[in-house]
């Protein structure tokens, strides 16, 4: 009899820990079922650090307001953008957040979130239309005209330092082709460099943003333009830069010693700088989720949005000691932060 009583015993408490891991399933089930709903992102690539960085603070964003997040990778195909971007809406998403390959071949996205009835917010570059009234509620930017304004300046003060009056050749390793930055920014260079008709871009070549890309056209530019045919070269990234760099010490080239621009503010484009090799670089802040969070909530509540957010930016060269101390103090911030941009 006793026997039995324990082995009941035993057998209750079995049922009471499997009723137990049940509930603590369901109580799993029961908090997935809570979330907020799917939010669904195509993100135009993963070729260099920025995207990678502006990719994770997305999905943190979202996922700490208590949304579900998936995303895709265009691979800086714009033909593949558009497909990701019909199969995320079959999901019926929340909301789309769209980072654009490319300007025009993005204009159809509004018209397909709207039929599929998934409001949308683009981030990071621009597509045709305008924020807030043509099919999605908001673009969350950064000043890309107001950066080239930025570098082309450094560059107007630092060839008129080298030549002795505002004048010189200059090479451009540009972002994407057609990418609504890559636009924007020239636009900024060339609203600056107009006011100094001796200032001249006599070559450009497209590095896709990305080191190897960088890389490749400086090797080309240097077999096509000898020591002492140009001044510098402009980069519409550090990791483009850092590419070129490359090229350039392999071909030992000290002719183009700090005389390279660069742009997103990357810790290998600071220590460039540092090393005499670059003049300047401006920060590209990849950090888009808070804002992209708070628009859709807004919006959802009837809330007024503005249709263009801007972030916020630094610049940073070593003219000066004191500007060469924020560099350095830029660099231990991202060593605490474990990353390496921005």
């Amino acid at each position: 009899m006793l026997v039995r009583r324990k082995k009941w015993i035993t057998q209750c408490a079995k049922l009471t820990a499997s009723v137990a891991l049940l509930a603590t399933g369901l109580g799993f089930a029961m908090q997935a079922d809570a979330s907020k709903g799917l939010v669904a992102m195509s993100q135009s690539g993963m070729e260099n650090e920025w995207r990678v960085v502006n990719t994770k603070e997305m999905e943190k964003a979202w996922k700490d307001a208590g949304y579900d997040f998936v995303w895709t990778n265009a691979n800086q195909d714009p033909a593949k953008q558009l497909s990701d971007v019909q199969d995320l809406l079959a999901r019926k998403p929340k909301v789309l957040i769209i980072e654009p390959v490319e300007y025009e071949p993005a204009a159809p996205v509004p018209a397909l979130a709207k039929r599929a009835g998934v409001p949308l917010i683009v981030a990071d570059r621009a597509l045709p239309g305008t924020p807030g009234k043509d099919g999605y509620i908001s673009l969350l930017t950064i000043s890309y005209e107001d950066t080239g304004e930025r570098v082309a300046k450094d560059v107007v003060a630092q060839l008129t330092k080298k030549n002795g009056k505002p004048e010189g050749k200059l090479l451009h390793v540009t972002g994407n082709t057609g990418a609504a930055p890559v636009l924007e920014e020239q636009k900024g260079l060339g609203s600056v460099f107009a006011k100094y008709p001796g200032i001249k871009l006599i070559a450009k070549c497209d590095g896709k943003y990305s080191r190897e890309g960088g890389r490749k056209c400086t090797e080309d530019f240097l077999q096509s333009f000898p020591k002492g045919s140009i001044d510098g070269i402009v980069f519409d990234s550090d990791d483009e830069m850092i590419g070129g760099l490359t090229a350039i010490k392999a071909a030992n080239r000290t002719d183009l010693k700090g005389y390279l621009w660069g742009k997103d503010g990357t810790a290998d484009g600071l220590h460039a700088i540092l090393d005499g090799w670059a003049s300047y670089t401006v920060q590209t802040p990849p950090t888009f989720g808070a804002q992209a969070v708070k628009v859709f909530e807004q919006s959802q509540a009837g809330k007024p949005v503005p249709p263009v957010s801007y972030s916020d930016k630094k610049e940073f060269d070593a003219h000066t000691p004191e500007h060469r101390a924020l560099i350095e103090q830029r660099l231990k911030e991202l060593k605490a932060m474990g990353v390496g941009c921005c």
